[in-house]
Formats: C-alpha cells, sequence, structure tokens
C-alpha cells in the first residue's frame, strides 16, 4: 500500500518559501466575487424554479449539475496552475529550468476532456439526457474546451499574485451566466433554451483576455516543471476533483442515475434544498481556495496553519445556518412555489453535510499545497465512494440524500486528516 502521508516524487525537499501574503484589499475582492457568483447562483434557481414545471426543473437541475461537473472537474486544471506557476515564481533566479506553458497544458487536456465526453454520448442519451441529446453533448463539448483555458488563466492569476483580475473573472463569469438565462426565461425559452443560455459564461475568459494585459500576461505564464510532469500532476488534481466535483456540484447525476425515474421526477425539491444550503458555504469557499492553495505554496512549513481559524468559523457558521435552516428554512423554500416543500430537520442536516464538505475541500487544499497529490487524490476518491454506496440503501431520496452528502465527506476528511498529521511529523522528524 502506498504511504499517503509522503512521497518524494511530489513533495519538495526544500519547498520555496517567502513573498508577501495577499493584502486585505485583494481578499475582500475575492471575496466580494464569490458572493456575488453565490448569490447570482440563487437567483438562477429562484428563475428556473418559476420558468419550468418541477419535472422540467428536476431535468435542468441534472444539466446544471452536469455542466458544474465538467467544471469542477477541469477546476483540477486551475488548483495545479495555481500551484505551478506560485512555485515557478518563487524558484525565479535559481538554476532551475523553465518550466511548461500552463496554457498549452490546459489545451490538452480539455481537448482530451472533449473527446471523453463524445465518447461517452451515447450512454449520456441513454442514461441522464434522453432529451436534446445533441444538443447536450455539444454544450458539454463547448465546456470542456473553453472552461479549460478559463480554469488555466484563473490558476495563472492565483499563482502570480493578480487577485483583482481574479476576482473579475469570477465575477464576470457568473454575471454572463445569470443575464442570460433571465433573458431566455423572459422570453419564455422552453427548457433546452435554458440550457444553452448557461454557454454564455465560457465568454468570461475570452473577454479578460482581450481587455486585460495583466490576463494576456498570465496566459503565457510557465509552470515549475516540464509539460509531461505538469500533466501527470494535473491528472491527479483531474481525478481529484472529478471526485469532489460528483459531491459538490453532480450530485443530482448521482441521485438521478440510483433512483427510480419516477421517483427522481418528484425529487426537484430536495435537489433545490441541497443547492441553496450548499451555495452560501461551498461557492465562496471555492474561491477562496485558491488564496489558500497561494499561501501554502508560499510557506509550507507554516502556511496551513492559517486554515485553523476559517475552519472554526466554518463550524461555528455552519452550526448556526443549521439552526437557522430548521427554524425558518421551510418557509423560505416556499418561495420558490409551493411544490417545493422540505422540512426543517431535513434543511439542517444538508447545512450541517455542507459544512463536512467544505471542511474536506479545506483539508484537500491543505494536502495538495503541501504536495501530496496522491493522499488529495485518495480523500475524494474515499468520500466519493462512501457517498455512492449510500445512495445504493434502500431509503427515501431525503435520507439516501443526507446520508451520502454527510457521511461522504467524514470518511474523505479522515483520509486528508490523517495525511497531513504524518507529513507534519515527517517535516519535523527531518528538521530535527
Amino acid at each position: 500500500m502506498t504511504d499517503i502521508s509522503q512521497s518524494s516524487e511530489f513533495i519538495p525537499e526544500q519547498p520555496p518559501t517567502g513573498g508577501a501574503s495577499i493584502s486585505a484589499k485583494s481578499a475582500a475582492g475575492v471575496g466580494g466575487a464569490s458572493v456575488l457568483a453565490a448569490a447570482a447562483g440563487i437567483v438562477i434557481l429562484f428563475i428556473t424554479s418559476h420558468a419550468l414545471s418541477p419535472a422540467d426543473n428536476a431535468e435542468f437541475l441534472s444539466f446544471w449539475a452536469a455542466i458544474f461537473f465538467v467544471c469542477g472537474v477541469l477546476g483540477g486544471i486551475q488548483a495545479e496552475t495555481t500551484r505551478a506557476v506560485g512555485t515557478a515564481r518563487a524558484t525565479v533566479g535559481s538554476d532551475a529550468p523553465k518550466g511548461a506553458p500552463v496554457l498549452a497544458s490546459g489545451l490538452v487536456v480539455g481537448m482530451c476532456s472533449a473527446l471523453v465526453i463524445l465518447l461517452l454520448s451515447p450512454l449520456l442519451g441513454n442514461y441522464l439526457f434522453p432529451r436534446d441529446t445533441t444538443a447536450i453533448v455539444g454544450v458539454l463539448v463547448a465546456t470542456a474546451i473553453l472552461f479549460s483555458c478559463h480554469a488555466t488563466l484563473a490558476g495563472a492569476a492565483q499563482g502570480n499574485d493578480q487577485w483583482s483580475l481574479f476576482a473579475g473573472m469570477v465575477s464576470l463569469e457568473a454575471l454572463l451566466r445569470l443575464a442570460a438565462i433571465a433573458v431566455a426565461a423572459a422570453i419564455a425559452a422552453p427548457l433546452l433554451g435554458l440550457e444553452l443560455a448557461c454557454l454564455a459564461a465560457l465568454a468570461a475568459w475570452l473577454v479578460v483576455a482581450l481587455v486585460s494585459p495583466a490576463g494576456r500576461d498570465s496566459l503565457r505564464s510557465r509552470a515549475d516543471v516540464g509539460l509531461g510532469r505538469l500533466l501527470q500532476n494535473t491528472g491527479h488534481a483531474l481525478l481529484s476533483a472529478a471526485s469532489s466535483a460528483s459531491l459538490i456540484v453532480a450530485f443530482p447525476i448521482l441521485l438521478k442515475l440510483t433512483t427510480p425515474q419516477a421517483d427522481y421526477a418528484l425529487s426537484a425539491p430536495i435537489l433545490l434544498a441541497i443547492s441553496l444550503t450548499r451555495a452560501p458555504i461551498m461557492v465562496p469557499l471555492q474561491a477562496f481556495q485558491g488564496v489558500a492553495l497561494t499561501e501554502i505554496v508560499r510557506n509550507p512549513q507554516n502556511g496551513w496553519r492559517a486554515l485553523k481559524k476559517p475552519l472554526v468559523a466554518l463550524v461555528g457558521i455552519g452550526a448556526f445556518g443549521a439552526l437557522a435552516a430548521w427554524l425558518v428554512g421551510p418557509q423560505l423554500m416556499l418561495v420558490f412555489g409551493p411544490d417545493y416543500e422540505v422540512e426543517g430537520w431535513a434543511l439542517a442536516t444538508l447545512t450541517l453535510a455542507a459544512v463536512l464538505m467544505a471542511v474536506l475541500t479545506l483539508l484537500g487544499t491543505v494536502v495538495i499545497g503541501l504536495g501530496n497529490h496522491r493522499a488529495y487524490s485518495a480523500g475524494w476518491v474515499t468520500a466519493t465512494a462512501v457517498a455512492i454506496g449510500l445512495l445504493l440503501v434502500p431509503a427515501s431520496v431525503e435520507i439516501r440524500s443526507i446520508l451520502s452528502l454527510g457521511l461522504g465527506p467524514l470518511a474523505g476528511i479522515t483520509v486528508h486528516a490523517v495525511a497531513i498529521a504524518l507529513i507534519v511529523r515527517k517535516r519535523r522528524e527531518s528538521a530535527d
């Protein structure tokens, strides 16, 4: 069995240190952009719940999950690009050879992802999207290619400390998607029209690259390693991102695959509840990941300690949020329509499950920041495997969803926590 606590293949013996931390102004900009993105997502869910029937909305939420699953998997490009560009900057002036262009790596990954989607199109049509299969596959292929560039630019911006650029990308992507879906709903577009409107967000990185010199400079960034090694590292990040995306954004797809069609058609209320309890926690956190990863890359010996306070704050906010969800959540759900009734206990437990997902995400950021891609993958794969297993138990959609989203992340947290402890102990012993 591979020792996930350390591996000389992925952990540098003398990691780069130093560099100024992100400024309060930049952190505020990233935070504001992430809040805007979360709010835009909630408004979109409100729009679709009123523009579509509950059955069609359940289909839209499956598509929404699929498109964000593709983006979530390709988020592995962003994570590895942040690490690679940040490390390359920290070693400027050394004898280290120049690494590969990160855009080239991102495009290779995007094209390969698009090919995989095309190869899977018969399965997508038979099991997930029997309606408008060709159009949906086309949207997913376009997303794979274009979002790989978006993820590369976002990761390079983080690695280069271009936080205003990164915040602008987060905001622009969310606003473009919201505007397009709002227009589609306003003209009474059918389900497919709302789905196609999501393509608008893919223009965000192109707009930034065209109007921002800093954006073009970031696209020309280089990694700390050659193309082969960069693709290898990105592969580990993609595997982990696929596992995390399965739980964070693609859960409706997992639920659809493990639920009879008649029952799934009635699942829109619980799916909407999952999205609403997660968005206030996970969307800002995912933007904050780049900040945390940059800090850990700069100072791997102690940088991860900066996450202790956010973890404590996260647990406190989650406990308060769970109580609020129990008391007022059912009334808030009815804002989306009389068909979206969910009990308070379910909303409270889903909020706590979102907190566990956030903790797993933060600990995963620590692990990849410390350079252990294998442990990062192991934690997310374990969480996903447990979550899928729990979706197969004989129980209601609500119970299966809560068990899956709660105990799956808890299993992954255990793997990541053990890996961090072993890495820290190993480095302390080396220092002594």
